[in-house]
């Protein structure tokens, strides 16, 4: 997905289905990120439909990546797929 064009500000903002689609994560880890204090909305903006600054997302990204690597002692980073591969 490409990113929207930044606002008056120069900031690019994004709303949870957007940054999960950017960063390739489910829209409930945006806001599991939001729930452990990671990442906060853009004040302002509607609850239901949050918008969030893309350096903060990046942030939050790496702060969970952190966490999860002091608490597995992993440094890696692995993607099962499913769909009929048990392996």
């Amino acid at each position: 997905m490409e990113l929207p064009d930044p606002g008056p500000d120069g900031r690019i903002y994004l709303t949870t289905a957007q940054a999960a689609k950017v960063f390739g994560v489910a829209a409930c880890t945006i806001s599991q990120w939001k729930a452990r204090g990671y990442l906060q909305p853009l004040a302002g903006s509607p609850d239901r439909k949050p918008l969030y600054e893309y350096g903060a997302l990046a942030e939050a990204e790496h702060r969970a990546w952190q966490n999860a690597l002091r608490t597995s002692g992993s440094d890696r980073r692995i993607k099962r797929r499913w769909k009929g591969d048990q392996s």
